[in-house]
């Protein structure tokens, strides 16, 4: 029985084995003629003609009265069309190494075999993972090759993240309905679930609450807003954030946060997260009257020792107060010795602007005041925290609008300090 019988799967191969989805993706352009149609047409949009082999492009339009047949895993088979394109397709865009498609002597089993009556023939090579790639793989096998087939002599290169995209959007058509709708949707969830790392990311309605996903999106979403892809960088336990050129705040992050299958977006910005940080924030003469409702503000002061982070305090009440405490006192931001740290605290605490609770005090008697440090440093930083649902973030995106909103609202944010973000940001996104 044909491999490409939809009844009739691999068993002794995994889930997430390349043969699974080479079979996977060619049954459903054997079951869908939309998702044929716009296969054809990418295929036909990535291959380069070398004009001076005479060689000549196809359309579907031209192939559909001879039919065509579609195989997998088929060795040395029989090849006896005018022409023949070797196609490849995997994860990232990646530059041919060979001048020229040759004839090889190897033993070939091909992934995928398209055959269009008498006038062409594709040969598919499936490779998920591009470091995977071996060019001599897409050279056609001489072995049942006819003498009178001409090779074109550049491979089309595809990528898994445009076919995953182009399903995607046949979705949204009125005409894509019943079993083949429902065979295109299996398709997208097997990919989600045994190749996560194919898909598109550039909406997060496309990742389907996958928290992998959501990753990927969020940190290709900051490469898109900002000048410098290389800004963007991962901090573990925290999550993707935008590296600045500002002393007053090094970063401003993008935070994935989810509870009880809900999940969202923090736009974060800690200002004066260090002490450095602090003594240049407060020097700006921070201005946070102009942030509207949709930001949440805290304070954020903590102690260090040299770069590490110790104790982070309770919130106070009056976060505009605290700001303006610091401002004016901006000059008392400075290592503190071991001797003075309790009476700076209780000067703190007898000015409202910092509340250590039990669990405060534990803590400092556990990673300061019994150990062998003898000064901490002194982190009166400041939070502004801008959220996004998944709800919000699923729609802003599928409107490429999401981008604009990150944009607008880290300049607001910046804005408490005087700046705009155009060092670093595309402005116009």
């Amino acid at each position: 029985m044909e491999r490409l019988n939809y009844f009739n799967p691999y068993q002794s191969k995994e889930g997430y084995h390349e043969d699974q989805l080479t079979r996977a993706h060619l049954v459903v352009l054997k079951h869908s003629f939309h998702a044929f149609s716009i296969f054809v047409d990418y295929c036909k949009s990535k291959l380069t003609l070398d004009l001076s082999k005479e060689e000549k492009s196809f359309a579907l339009c031209e192939l559909v009265e001879h039919g065509w047949q579609i195989e997998t895993q088929k060795s040395n088979p029989v090849i006896e069309s005018d022409w023949l394109a070797s196609v490849l397709i995997t994860d990232l865009p990646i530059k041919t190494t060979v001048s020229g498609l040759a004839v090889s002597d190897r033993y070939a089993r091909y992934d995928g075999l398209i055959t269009f009556g008498d006038q062409l023939t594709f040969i598919i090579e499936n490779k998920p993972n591009s470091a995977n790639v071996w060019f001599g793989q897409v050279e056609p096998s001489r072995e049942g090759l006819s003498s009178e087939t001409k090779v074109y002599q550049n491979p089309i290169i595809l990528e898994w993240k445009e076919i995953v995209r182009q399903l995607s959007h046949l979705l949204k058509l009125p005409s894509v309905a019943g079993y083949e709708k429902m065979m295109i949707e299996d398709f997208l969830a097997f990919i989600d679930h045994r190749f996560p790392f194919l898909n598109p990311y550039d909406a997060f309605h496309l990742c389907k609450g996958n928290q992998q996903l959501i990753y990927r999106r969020i940190q290709n979403l900051l490469k898109s807003i900002v000048i410098n892809e290389d800004s963007v960088k991962y901090h573990y336990g925290w999550g993707f954030y935008i590296e600045t050129p500002y002393p007053e705040i090094r970063q401003i992050g993008l935070i994935y946060g989810v509870k009880e299958n809900e999940w969202w977006l923090d736009l974060s910005l800690f200002f004066g997260d260090t002490q450095t940080q602090a003594k240049a924030f407060y020097a700006a003469s921070p201005k946070v009257d102009h942030l509207s409702e949709d930001w949440e503000v805290s304070a954020n002061f903590h102690v260090a020792f040299r770069s590490s982070n110790l104790v982070w305090f309770e919130d106070v009440p009056d976060p505009k107060k605290y700001v303006s405490f610091w401002t004016e006192n901006s000059h008392e931001i400075y290592q503190q010795k071991k001797e003075t740290v309790r009476e700076y605290f209780d000067w703190l605490k007898e000015e409202g602007v910092i509340i250590v609770g039990a669990e405060d005090e534990r803590k400092l008697q556990d990673k300061f005041y019994r150990t062998a440090m003898q000064a901490l440093n002194i982190c009166p930083g400041f939070g502004a925290i801008y959220t996004v649902t998944g709800k919000e973030a699923e729609e802003f995106d599928s409107k490429n609008e999401l981008g604009n909103l990150l944009l607008r609202s880290i300049g607001e944010g910046l804005r408490i300090i005087g700046k705009d973000g155009r060092e670093f940001l595309r402005m116009s996104n």
